[in-house]
């Protein structure tokens, strides 16, 4: 059979993919959390916009880090937050309120 007329296959995920996928992630925590933390024009409902909207860039990039987002990356922003603005509750925005 020639190589053109070969069923095309799923390539296992190179490692270089893997790392440019991770430091993106990486990337979008680190620009909202920096946003977030040093900004401060940046209200609280616009806060938990920006995390909720880094949520579903991260998901929509790696759709297998659902649990590692929830054990790491969810409290980093919990805490930035909470340092950020003490008396307010943590109540994440559904999609449907996200402010734009």
């Amino acid at each position: 059979m020639p190589k053109y007329m070969m069923e095309p296959t799923q390539e296992p995920r190179s490692a270089f993919v893997e790392r440019r996928r991770l430091r993106r992630i990486r990337m979008i925590v680190e620009l909202t959390h920096n946003l977030i933390s040093s900004d401060m024009t940046v209200a609280h409902r616009e806060a938990r916009c920006l995390v909720e909207c880094a949520r579903k860039a991260i998901l929509d990039l790696h759709p297998g880090f659902e649990t590692r987002y929830e054990r790491v990356v969810r409290p980093h922003f919990e805490r930035v937050l909470r340092d950020r603005w003490p008396s307010e509750e943590l109540n994440f925005v559904p999609a449907a309120e996200t402010v734009n």
